[in-house]
Parts: C-alpha cells; structure tokens; sequence
C-alpha cells in the first residue's frame, strides 16, 4: 500500500481530537445507544473519498490486543481509512466518576502512537459500558446504517 502522507514531523501532534459524546454518566444503554464515552481522533491529512473504509477492532490491555492493532495498521489500513476502536468495561462506573476521561484520552493517544506508517486516517475510541458482545453487536448494526 502507498502512503499519501510524509513521515511524521518534528511536530508531535499529527492528530486533531473531538470528543465525540460522553453519556456514560447516564446509566443504563438503550437499544440503539449504548452507554459510551467517544473520543475521535483525525491524522491532519485525513480526507475520506469513495474508496474509504471502516474498520473496528476491540482493545484492552492485553498484549494480543497490541499486536492486533498494530498488524491491522500496518497492513489493512490504508489513507483515508477509518478505525473504530472499542474498548468495553464490564464495570459500572460510580455517578460523578470522571477518571474514564483520562483512561480514555490516554488510550487514544497510544493507539495514535502505534499508526507508525503515519497513515492519514480517522480514529474513533468507543470506551463502554456494558456486556462485551452486546457492545460489539450494537455498534456494528449502528454502523451498518
């Protein structure tokens, strides 16, 4: 695969972050809302075209999940891509916790730092709440939309 951008600059922030939505304060997910703190991330040559793709991948702690994420940017990624990452905690949190927020903006910033090819790409973080599974299944038919 070729890449469209140049290697990193001397600039460490290649990345321009959004937070997304943060309804984990709120309980309980719904149907077709689950209960998530969502972070995004846009490498500054990001421009999305016709040929763009979606990709979802769960992280976590373990090194599996490491070496995962790495292969897929290295070789299924490509510019102008998307990945959506999804990290499901199976524990609720306490009303008024807010230390999720940093985990979350910790997390997004080392799965920043493994695009080592500097793809231009979008990275979306899904940190959740909920069963592992149900997460998964509502954020894939979510997407299918």
């Amino acid at each position: 695969m070729t890449t469209l951008t140049e290697p990193p600059p001397a600039v460490p922030h290649r990345f321009e972050q959004h937070v997304g939505f943060d309804n984990l304060p709120v309980g309980e997910a719904t149907k077709n809302n689950p209960s998530s703190f969502t972070l995004q991330a846009r490498h500054q040559g990001y421009h999305p075209t016709r040929r763009s793709r979606t990709f979802m991948i769960g992280v976590d702690e373990h090194a599996y999940s490491d070496y995962a994420l790495v292969w897929l940017l290295t070789n299924m990624v490509d510019d102008g891509d998307e990945v959506v990452c999804v990290r499901v905690i199976e524990t609720p949190f306490r009303p008024g916790e807010r230390n999720y927020q940093e985990e979350a903006k910790k997390l997004l910033e080392q799965i920043q730092s493994k695009n080592e090819l500097n793809r231009a790409i979008s990275i979306i973080l899904e940190y959740s709440v909920g069963k592992l599974h149900d997460t998964f299944q509502q954020l894939v038919s979510s997407r299918a939309l």
